[in-house]
C-alpha cells in the first residue's frame, strides 16, 4: 500500500514571493529616485532679453501672440504679391495688430511704421499708451521673425539692428521653456 501526503491548496508560497518582488520593485524605484539630480537651476536671461511669458503685460503678450501670427502673414504677402505691404495695407486687411479696432485702442493705441534693415524690413509700433503695452519692432529677414520691446513712447533707432535696438534699452522678447510651462 502506498501513502501519499497531499498538501492543502493554498498561496502562502506564491504571496511570499509576490510581496518580495513587490518589495524589490519599491526599493529600487526610491533608490532611482534618491539618486536622480535635481533639475538645473534656470538660468537668468541676458539684460536685451525678456520671457514672453513671465514678463510681458497681458496686452504685450496680445500683442506678441498678434505679431508672431503677422510675422508669418507678412512673409506669404510678400512672397506671392513681390513686394512689402505697408501698415496701412495691413491695416486695411484687418491683420491685428495693425488693424485700428477697439482692441488696438485697448492694448496701447499702436501707430506702425514701415523701415528697412540691412537685411530685411521692420515694423515698429509706437506706443500712444506705454503703461498699458510698450513700444515693440517687428524685423523680418527672410529666416523667421523677431520682436523687440521697450516700454516707452519711442521710435526704434535707425536702422533697427541689434546693436543698436540694445543700446537704446530695446529688450528682445524671447520663449523659454522650463519645466514649469508644461505640467
Amino acid at each position: 500500500m502506498h501513502h501519499q501526503i497531499v498538501r492543502r491548496a493554498g498561496a502562502e508560497r506564491e504571496t511570499l514571493w509576490v510581496l518580495l518582488a513587490a518589495g524589490a520593485i519599491l526599493a529600487s524605484a526610491a533608490l532611482a529616485v534618491g539618486l536622480r539630480a535635481a533639475p538645473d537651476a534656470d538660468a537668468p536671461l541676458a539684460a536685451h532679453l525678456i520671457d514672453s511669458r513671465t514678463g510681458l503685460t497681458a496686452a504685450e503678450q496680445g500683442l506678441y501672440a498678434d505679431l508672431k501670427a503677422a510675422g508669418e502673414e507678412i512673409a506669404a504677402l510678400r512672397e506671392a504679391e513681390g513686394r512689402v505691404p505697408t501698415p496701412q495695407e495691413l491695416a486695411a486687411e484687418a491683420l491685428p495688430p495693425f488693424a485700428a479696432d477697439p482692441s488696438a485702442a485697448a492694448r496701447g493705441g499702436h501707430a506702425w511704421t514701415l523701415a528697412e534693415t540691412g537685411h530685411g524690413i521692420a515694423y515698429a509700433g509706437i506706443s500712444a499708451a506705454p503703461e498699458l503695452a510698450g513700444s515693440l519692432v517687428l524685423r523680418l529677414d527672410g529666416h523667421g521673425a523677431d520682436i523687440w520691446l521697450k516700454r516707452a513712447a519711442e521710435a526704434p533707432p535707425a536702422p533697427p539692428e541689434d546693436a543698436a535696438l540694445t543700446a537704446a534699452g530695446w529688450k528682445r522678447i524671447v520663449s523659454t521653456f522650463t519645466a514649469g510651462v508644461t505640467r
